[in-house]
């Protein structure tokens, strides 16, 4: 018992879902959902517009599309 290879567990399976999320890959499945469907779906996080006019410009639409009153979001 020389390592941590020496343990097994049931769990392993589920090792690589336990992981932090990769901005990185969150941003290509975002592209990769708009592209598939045709500009349909957008997936934006706020963090990857870094201006404030962009991050606003995405408050007013998400106003806008989900019905919220102004600053609810």
């Amino acid at each position: 018992m020389s390592g941590r290879n020496d343990y097994r567990s049931s769990l392993g399976n589920y090792a690589a879902s336990m992981r932090d999320p990769d901005p990185a890959m969150a941003r290509k499945a975002a592209r990769e959902a708009y592209d598939a469907s045709g500009g349909a779906i957008v997936l934006i996080n706020r963090e990857w517009l870094t201006n404030w006019p962009d991050q606003k410009q995405l408050d007013l639409l998400a106003c806008k599309a989900f019905g919220i009153s102004k600053g609810k979001v």
